[in-house]
C-alpha cells in the first residue's frame, strides 16, 4: 500500500509551488474546500503533476520547458476535444497559471481550439517534442 504524501494544510492558498509532487485532483480538492472552483494564479516550478486527470486550460495557462508525459509517439494523444456544445465535464479547470519545467504524469489536456493549436505547435517545435516524450 502506498503511503500518502503529506501536503501543507494551506495547499490551496499557496501561489508558488516548487519541487513538489502534486496530484492534480488533491490540489483541486483543497481549492474546492477553500470555496474556489478554479485553480488560478499559481506558478508551478519543477513539480510532478500527477493524474489521472484532465486539465482544462481556461485561459492564461503557460507551459515552459515541461515534460508533458508519454504520448505514444503522437502529442495529439494528450488532448481531449469536447464533442458536445460545452466544454468537457469532469475536468480540473486551471486559469492564469504557469508551469515551468514540470513533469506531467497521466494528465490529459483540453481547452479552447486556440489553446489546442498553441499546445500542438509548441510541442511540435524542435526540441519540445523530445521533452514531451521523456
Amino acid at each position: 500500500m502506498l503511503t500518502p504524501i503529506p501536503h501543507p494544510a494551506n495547499l490551496a492558498m499557496l501561489a508558488i509551488y516548487t519541487d513538489m509532487h502534486l496530484p492534480l485532483s488533491v490540489l483541486f480538492q483543497h481549492v474546492s474546500e477553500a470555496g474556489k472552483s478554479v485553480i488560478e494564479g499559481k506558478t508551478f516550478t519543477r513539480c510532478d503533476i500527477a493524474g489521472p486527470a484532465v486539465l482544462l486550460a481556461a485561459g492564461g495557462v503557460e507551459f515552459q520547458g515541461c515534460n508533458m508525459g508519454p504520448h505514444g509517439g503522437d502529442v495529439r494523444n494528450l488532448l481531449l476535444k469536447p464533442v458536445g456544445p460545452k466544454q468537457v465535464i469532469g475536468v480540473i479547470p486551471v486559469r492564469n497559471s504557469r508551469f515551468i519545467e514540470c513533469r506531467f504524469h497521466a494528465i490529459g489536456f483540453t481547452g479552447s481550439d486556440e489553446f489546442m493549436d498553441v499546445f500542438l505547435k509548441g510541442l511540435g517545435e524542435p526540441g519540445l517534442a523530445e521533452l514531451a516524450a521523456r
